[in-house]
């Protein structure tokens, strides 16, 4: 018999042993079944072309059939993957801060005099800040310096509108990690932006 579904061919007259799909007619007892379909008298090409295809399952059926004919372990193998790549999108909204892109989200906050000068005296406290005619130079030390790139543009992004509240003006500033390489700068023109 040739299956429907699967269009494989076997000598099982009941149901087709690939796809586990029964047939729709069993043949009289004593008569061999006929593998190929033959033509209908009376009818046209159109009307068994319509009914060919009402017989045939959607194309999601057809894959889902195929995967369940697969054994245990790729199936449970292929539903992990898809499982723990779903999850990675699903938790993956943090945002992504590229290198050498100006950030457009600078802190908005609003900081007044006094809190803007706290943040100004604790950064100087626990690093070293430079002033150099209009710039400055802001080094971390390893104790202070934020390991994930979110913290470092976010301590960035303070210090820089600290400075800028107690300057009235946006200045050039540096900022150096531990290892005294330039990871970010800050200037009135492009804003704040993460160098590697």
């Amino acid at each position: 018999m040739l299956c429907a579904v699967c269009e494989k061919e076997s000598k099982n007259l009941r149901v087709c042993p690939y796809c586990f799909t029964p047939y729709a007619t069993e043949p009289a007892p004593g008569k061999r079944a006929s593998t190929r379909t033959q033509p209908v008298a009376g009818k046209g090409a159109k009307s068994m072309f319509s009914e060919i295809s009402a017989q045939v399952k959607p194309r999601a059926e057809l894959l889902w059939t195929k995967f369940r004919r697969q054994s245990p372990l790729v199936r449970y193998t292929v539903g992990g993957i898809v499982t723990v790549l779903f999850l990675m999108w699903v938790t993956s909204d943090e945002p992504k801060f590229e290198a050498g892109v100006v950030q457009s989200d600078i802190i908005a906050t609003p900081l007044q005099r006094d809190e803007a000068l706290a943040i100004v005296r604790q950064t100087r406290e626990s690093a070293i800040v430079d002033i150099q005619q209009d710039e400055v130079f802001v080094s971390y030390p390893a104790a202070t310096f934020p390991v994930l790139e979110e913290g470092q543009l976010a301590l960035v992004q303070l210090f820089t509108r600290a400075d800028e509240i107690l300057e009235g003006r946006k200045r050039r500033i540096f900022f150096y990690n531990p290892n005294g390489k330039l990871f970010a700068q800050a200037d009135g023109v492009r804003g704040v932006v993460l160098v590697k």
